[in-house]
């Protein structure tokens, strides 16, 4: 018998024994958006996506709108290209203090609007935990005039391409913003913002602006109080400034 398994083995006749089963199933791990993880179903054993930030769960694999920008040009965009420093000083009418706090935000710009619109992620922010991280709830969009989006600028021939003086856009406090005096702060949610935008020589500019967030009141619709509805009364709280365009964007107005 041993002569006869030499023989085979010698021949290459025998079979060859199974490989380890990590050698042989290859795993492909797909790289998720920040915030985002992967879950297998115990009930069907297919994986599903759930963001621990914003508490979404769902079947499909979320795309990375923001991921890897590529090489970054010296044109400024709003486009995930662009990385952009922004400061933001909170003040409260009860307070005499001011807390600031920084970031970095990037814009990707959908296709087809017009107005322009798209997506706003933070990618960091001082103090940490200040600001929601990752891709932001709304979406930003260019204005002509905020209090009346149908004044257009350009329907006159006046300019080659529309002209949007203002960006409005969201970010989201993770945690309140308590000042000094007791019992006085900012809560936690949605601050709006709307920012002088400008384009020189094909790159975007972008200054300063108002911030406000809003207080919902319940008010009625008809003087028998049979319906109601809810009102946000928006409340002043401080300035924003991009610190890589807005100096140079007060000096050419000049």
């Amino acid at each position: 018998l041993n002569a006869i398994l030499w023989l085979v083995t010698s021949a290459g006749l025998l079979v060859p024994q199974p490989r380890a089963r990590s050698s042989v199933v290859s795993c492909c791990q797909r790289t998720l958006p920040q915030g985002w993880r992967e879950v297998i179903d115990e009930a069907s054993g297919k994986p599903y996506y759930y963001n621990s930030a914003s508490g979404v769960t769902q079947w499909e694999a979320p795309v990375e709108v923001f991921g890897d920008a590529g090489g970054k040009g010296s044109t400024r965009a709003l486009t995930p290209a662009s990385s952009w420093k922004v400061k933001l000083d909170l003040t409260v009418p009860s307070s005499a203090h001011t807390v600031t706090i920084t970031g970095t935000v990037r814009f990707a710009e959908e296709e087809g609007y017009e107005p322009p619109q798209g997506k706003l992620s933070v990618d960091s922010c001082l103090p940490e935990g200040s600001l929601r991280l990752g891709e932001q709830p709304a979406q930003w969009s260019l204005s002509e005039d905020p209090e009346d989006r149908k004044d257009s600028l350009w329907i006159w021939g006046l300019f080659s391409d529309p002209l949007y003086p203002f960006l409005l856009f969201q970010l989201d406090l993770a945690a309140p913003v308590d000042f000094p005096e007791e019992g006085v702060g900012i809560p936690a949610g949605p601050l709006y913002f709307q920012v002088d935008h400008r384009r020189k020589d094909g790159a975007v500019q972008l200054g300063e602006g108002d911030v406000t967030y809003k207080v919902s009141e319940q008010l009625q619709a008809d003087l028998v109080g049979l319906s109601d509805f809810t009102y946000n009364e928006p409340v002043p709280c401080g300035r924003i400034r991009f610190l890589d365009t807005a100096e140079g964007m007060s000096k050419n107005l000049l």
